[in-house]
């Protein structure tokens, strides 16, 4: 078992709640008196199907945020039979520099920045190979990234992710200073790994700001920038009417606050992997979220 596997077994143990392991423990199927409930992978049986596979969907996410006035980054939608002369203007719109994703997925998976024409069309044919839709954005400047996990219309955890950043010394290799910025990059060597970049030199290990590419957390936020984080992803619990949902948020560089993405998975293994000591916190939330499923909350 993994520690998702391992955590939910304990809190059903805990709870006498019968705990029948399906499709090599991706669901679960969870019983006590007489009810029967549900975990797929990290998607707990609490939040509307309707909504939770809206949520899941970069591009029906943005259609469904833009119906209700909530401020996301722009998401242009192509499908199969994309028209390639709009998707071309649509690059040079954006000063030739995009992000194309596509629209299921997670961890930052099939996220690429393209910057030329052969590169936009390229990848945009490859993600078709396993995506139904797919999104072109803006490239933002972004300082940091945040996330904030609700459960019951309740904040419960909330965390920054900074993107992998490292500044020359002169003396050591980028694969050597990209070690102490994060022991990620053990087994992930950087672009260039052997280059010594010049003292002072700042080299971008990744333009994504997840953890899972190299990303590192922080919990120390300002004050007033928390507040208005909270304020935002609120909005989108209310207004979307959503019980157990990850909301990430973008604070670009000319202090503008942008829903990125949400997920209806909660997925807290990088968060454990980072922070041992917060495993008590993670195990309380889950226990929450399961009792939820019961009305036992």
């Amino acid at each position: 078992m993994n520690n998702f596997d391992t955590i939910i077994d304990t809190i059903c143990k805990v709870a006498c709640i019968k705990i029948t392991y399906l499709s090599d423990n991706w669901i679960k199927v969870l019983e006590k008196d007489g009810q029967v409930r549900y975990i797929e992978g990290y998607k707990f049986d609490l939040n509307n199907h309707g909504v939770g596979n809206i949520i899941d969907d970069k591009g029906l996410f943005y259609d469904i945020c833009k119906l209700k006035n909530l401020p996301i980054i722009e998401h242009y939608v192509i499908f199969k039979d994309y028209d390639k002369d709009s998707v071309i203007k649509y690059f040079h719109k954006n000063h030739n520099e995009i992000v194309i994703k596509g629209n299921i997925g997670t961890c930052g998976k099939e996220v690429y920045k393209v910057n030329n024409e052969k590169d936009l069309f390229n990848i945009i044919n490859e993600l078709f190979k396993s995506q139904y839709s797919i999104s072109l954005c803006p490239y933002y400047q972004i300082k940091n990234e945040y996330r904030t996990i609700y459960l019951n219309k309740e904040l419960r955890i909330i965390y920054g992710k900074e993107r992998p950043l490292i500044i020359g010394d002169g003396i050591h290799t980028i694969g050597e200073l990209a070690i102490k910025y994060n022991a990620y990059f053990k087994d992930n060597k950087p672009e260039n790994n052997d280059l010594i970049p010049k003292k002072g030199e700042k080299i971008l290990l990744n333009f994504q700001f997840n953890l899972s590419k190299g990303a590192r957390m922080f919990f120390d936020i300002d004050n007033n920038l928390e507040e208005r984080i909270k304020s935002l992803s609120k909005e989108v619990i209310n207004k979307l009417d959503l019980k157990f949902v990850s909301i990430d948020i973008i604070h670009t560089i000319d202090d503008k606050l942008l829903i990125m993405e949400a997920n209806s998975g909660i997925m807290m293994d990088n968060y454990i992997r980072f922070n041992p000591d917060k495993i008590d916190e993670v195990i309380n939330l889950y226990t929450d979220a399961i009792l939820l499923m019961f009305n036992k909350r």
